[in-house]
């Protein structure tokens, strides 16, 4: 082992208390952990007394031996130890379906389990989720995965449940989903996929606990996905992300005004979702966001972002530079913004008109600036922070961060000549990295 030293040969790791060794052991799975007990006589057992069980049905030659296994387990250490499980299946018959509810039965009737995890990774899953949700009143986290959900029964409650993850679920209907949401009454974190098998239509999130919801599209690859209508009930919420999704409506019933958006999604021009974006403080928008809020904004030039003070955005350097002026516009309070600029590829010819574009009314709010850049033929980057140092009264800092990727490199003497360019504000701090 690494863990010994070259002069006493002392075992570091294994003189550890047995608590923190068996923390360390749960970060592998139950056969890994297994292995170590070959380390010496100490680790022998050590295994058997990691709080979570995490196996995979395909280590095991038959379902009966998975079983075994299971109730072994549970025996030596005591049924109350058991804190968390965790099954992989391969399997999408029926008859191994069973096998994974006989599973989960044996486990959440003997045990308070607290972190239950699925996954299936070659097809779905099929559980019945409410003879085994009903035993969890103890769980504070769930997580599965390529998972078919029957019906779910609302009158089952998850009170300690505290972390939802769903990645490509299959809900049996709209109420089903809606139903295993607002039955958690301290639910903090929500996180969802939606498979392309699924039917839902109207997503309703109602939760007076929520704090972080993610919502995303499993399967990008698809033009169009089922979901067409979200409903946000959500009056606690802290961050909301927003990825890869297509939206007709968005509707927010209650949601603080502090919340904090990241959204790479394309939006309806006809949906909702802008009117309450309009009050965000904090915001991170990616590339085709931004377009689409720019075409928002084009439309309906009296729109304005007044409680914006902190934006993130991704936009091309070469491309479309109309569209920072046309954002920072309708931004009158930005304090902070992040630029990511990218190269668009597709453009071949021509440059940049960004900086005569920009007209120095726009930005006297602002107090930092960051921009990450490739380094361009024109520079482009360059006079871009040029720009926001001639002409920002209240900026205090700016961080140019140059992408060395592609090799390029300046003109010998262009940053010299931007650090000794005139500063509007006298207190503002230039950084290169």
């Amino acid at each position: 082992m690494q863990g010994r030293s070259g002069t006493s040969g002392e075992d570091r790791i294994s003189i550890l208390p047995e608590s923190l060794l068996c923390h360390i052991l749960t970060f592998l799975t139950t056969k890994e952990s297994i292995r170590t007990s070959v380390l010496s006589s100490r680790w022998r057992h050590l295994w058997l007394w990691v709080p979570i069980l995490d196996l995979d049905k395909s280590d095991f030659s038959e379902d009966n031996t998975c079983l075994s296994f299971i109730d072994k387990f549970l025996n030596f250490q005591g049924e109350s130890y058991l804190r968390g499980f965790r099954l992989n299946t391969d399997d999408n018959d029926h008859e191994s379906n069973s096998s994974v509810d006989a599973c989960l039965l044996r486990v959440v009737n003997k045990c308070k389990i607290q972190h239950l995890e699925i996954k299936s990774y070659f097809g779905f899953c099929y559980l019945e989720m409410p003879l085994v949700l009903s035993l969890c009143d103890t769980l504070v986290s769930l997580k599965l995965t390529f998972v078919i959900m029957s019906d779910y029964d609302q009158s089952c409650s998850l009170p300690c449940l505290k972390t939802l993850h769903l990645e490509k679920v299959v809900f049996p209907s709209e109420e089903a989903a809606e139903a295993l949401i607002s039955t958690s009454p301290v639910l903090k974190d929500l996180k969802m996929s939606q498979s392309r098998y699924d039917s839902l239509q109207i997503l309703r999130v109602s939760s007076k606990s929520l704090k972080s919801f993610t919502l995303e599209r499993a399967d990008p690859g698809r033009v169009e996905n089922s979901l067409d209508t979200v409903v946000m009930d959500t009056p606690s919420l802290e961050c909301l992300n927003l990825i890869d999704y297509q939206y007709t409506s968005f509707e927010i019933v209650s949601m603080s005004e502090t919340v904090k958006y990241d959204i790479d999604a394309v939006l309806s021009i006809t949906c909702n979702f802008l009117t309450f974006v309009s009050h965000a403080r904090d915001m991170t928008i990616s590339r085709r966001t931004l377009e689409f809020i720019y075409y928002h904004l084009e439309i309906n030039r009296r729109s304005k972002f007044h409680g914006l003070a902190r934006l993130r955005a991704t936009m091309f350097l070469n491309s479309s530079p109309e569209m920072l002026p046309v954002i920072l516009e309708a931004c009158p309070n930005l304090k902070h913004l992040t630029l990511e600029l990218v190269h668009d590829f597709l453009v071949t010819e021509g440059t940049s008109r960004l900086l005569s574009l920009l007209p120095p009314s726009l930005i006297s709010s602002l107090e930092s600036v960051e921009i990450e850049s490739p380094i361009t033929d024109k520079a482009t980057e360059l006079e871009l922070v040029r720009y926001f140092l001639e002409n920002s009264t209240a900026l205090k800092k700016i961080v140019l961060r140059l992408n060395h990727s592609c090799r390029k490199k300046h003109k010998p003497g262009l940053l010299k000549q931007l650090f000794e360019s005139p500063r509007c504000s006298g207190l503002c701090q230039f950084v290169t990295l």
